[in-house]
């Protein structure tokens, strides 16, 4: 086989950095130099010597692999995203249908049960702004001093539940290990929603909470309204 002479590299002496750089800026140095391939080897992680084509192809594999992997995730998070979509829809057009603030709470926990898959769910409204809506107000005055902070910050939480919020709002379970505390704060009442699970991943504090948030917003604009309705002259 010829051997064709190479293009000198710049410099007697180079660094790895510099040789890797130059090879970059000349992709097609090994097509011109093709002879080169046969006498190059890289080290494996076994110890054996393979050759640089060899150890290309075991990149791009590894590389596809993990591509293959990532589309996988895309795939299975926007058919969640789609489904959850859906079941959104649904609830927004059984909000619609509900005539008073009883009916909505009870169409809130059977949809978030049917089709959220959450296994319990409660939502009290703790404190109304007009005196024509007290009658709407559910919680006692020991939730309205539990859940102050909750109504005070006015973000979702998730994690592990506190006993005593627990004891107020599911006095009956004891064993959900994890749960969801949306609040409400709308212009004629604060409240709020829980949602329980006996997983311990379920609400997990690095759980994202948008979807959380705009149910929220959802749920206290229907419930607001009937209210509304209710004191306007």
């Amino acid at each position: 086989m010829t051997r064709e002479p190479c293009e000198p590299l710049p410099g007697d002496r180079l660094r790895d950095t510099e040789i890797a750089a130059w090879l970059l800026d000349h992709p097609a140095f090994f097509v011109e130099h093709e002879w080169l391939l046969e006498h190059l080897s890289i080290p494996h992680d076994c110890g054996e010597a393979v050759s640089l084509i060899e150890r290309q192809v075991a990149l791009l594999r590894q590389t596809n692999q993990e591509l293959c992997r990532q589309i996988e995730r895309l795939v299975h998070v926007a058919r969640f995203n789609d489904a959850l979509l859906g079941h959104m829809h649904a609830l927004t057009l059984a909000l619609l249908q509900t005539n008073d603030v009883t009916e909505t709470i009870a169409t809130v926990e059977a949809a978030l049960r049917e089709h959220f898959g959450v296994e319990w769910v409660t939502l009290r409204v703790l404190t109304a702004r007009e005196a024509a809506c007290q009658v709407e107000v559910f919680a006692g005055p020991q939730e309205v001093s539990a859940f102050a902070a909750l109504q005070r910050h006015r973000e979702v939480y998730v994690g592990p539940p506190d006993e005593r919020e627990l004891s107020l709002l599911f006095p009956k379970q004891t064993t959900i290990r994890s749960w969801a505390l949306v609040p409400f704060d709308q212009p004629l009442f604060q409240g709020v929603l829980a949602l329980g699970s006996r997983d311990a991943d379920r609400f997990h504090p690095d759980l994202g909470r948008v979807f959380l948030t705009r149910l929220g917003e959802l749920i206290g604009t229907r419930l607001n309204a009937l209210l509304q309705a209710r004191v306007a002259p």
